[in-house]
């Protein structure tokens, strides 16, 4: 069985999905790329035929809009082969359940769904996985943790943040080789981390350590819609680090935007309970959950920043 796996490019939740897919599949192609980019994707996979020569194609941690999903609804070829895996909330404000493919699930009995954890569900439930295989459970179990936040707010666990820490160390394709080899050769044992892994992930605290310690002092705030916005322009991979920091501080926001030039992204993160940032990104022409949501930088805002960065000094 061939397959077509597209999936969110920058985190642990989008590769968890890679990881999957390949341990339940023999043939797996797969595309990483982030929400904004998918469209042309799919589009360019779709016009060069590409699609058709897959016998399932998902999509998992990423959202399907037109025009590349009136295309694919109304293509019966695709209908059966293709099934898009959704769990954010933003996605229950549009007319999903008009199309059979999609799967939308925020939460289920064991709490907030992620990309990862609605994709082993499908797989489990299809036989393509088994569910004796605990480890491959776990290692769903701990990137969804770690993407709704329960890591932190409901079970005080560090190895959904350490999972994501040697991704960051290693990068994406080697994360997915490292995955796989661990859940490959012990299948009903506990997760684990190596002797290198653990290395590198010690390391890698010491890094982020630093780096937030040093963003934190350089904040801008601003009010936005009604709220106070802590603004610090950041490497994307310190997005989430840098939000628990002001969390855990107690800095005067309600919420943090983080603007990552490398990444070409916006990520807003609540720091008040009460705050809803997908509201915030929905009227700046994002997307996301209630903690964590963002928006891409877009190719006219780019171009006024560098207007700005170009202006003479006048003061």
């Amino acid at each position: 069985m061939r397959i077509l796996l597209f999936t969110h490019k920058s985190d642990i939740d989008g590769l968890g999905n890679v990881v999957l897919a390949k341990l339940a599949f023999e043939e797996v192609d797969y595309v990483l790329t982030e929400t904004y980019n998918l469209q042309t994707e799919i589009l360019d996979y779709l016009e060069k035929g590409k699609l058709y020569t897959y016998d399932k194609i998902f999509i998992t941690d990423l959202w399907l809009e037109s025009p590349a999903l009136t295309k694919v609804a109304n293509d019966q070829k695709l209908n059966n082969k293709i099934f898009v895996f959704d769990h954010h909330k933003s996605a229950l404000k549009t007319d999903y359940k008009k199309y059979s493919f999609i799967i939308l699930k925020i939460s289920n009995e064991f709490g907030l769904c992620s990309g990862t954890s609605l994709f082993y569900e499908y797989l489990i439930q299809n036989k393509y996985l088994k569910k004796e295989n605990t480890i491959i459970y776990e290692f769903s179990e701990l990137t969804r943790k770690y993407d709704t936040w329960e890591w932190i707010t409901k079970y005080q666990d560090n190895t959904p943040r350490e999972l994501t820490l040697l991704f960051e160390t290693v990068g994406s394709h080697n994360y997915i080789d490292f995955m796989i080899q661990k859940l490959s050769n012990n299948p009903t044992s506990k997760f684990s981390f190596t002797e290198l892994e653990t290395l590198l992930i010690k390391n890698k605290i010491k890094q982020v350590r630093f780096k937030i310690e040093n963003y934190a002092k350089k904040v801008i705030y601003k009010e936005i819609m009604g709220k106070k916005a802590g603004i610090v322009f950041i490497d994307y991979e310190y997005r989430n680090d840098l939000a628990e920091y002001f969390r855990q501080n107690k800095f005067d926001m309600d919420f943090a935007m983080l603007i990552a030039l490398d990444d070409g992204s916006i990520s807003l993160r609540s720091i008040k309970e009460d705050i809803d940032v997908s509201v915030i990104a929905e009227k700046m022409g994002g997307r996301g959950h209630p903690k964590a949501a963002g928006k891409p930088i877009f190719n006219k805002q780019k171009e006024k920043i560098i207007e700005c960065l170009l202006e003479s000094k006048t003061d």
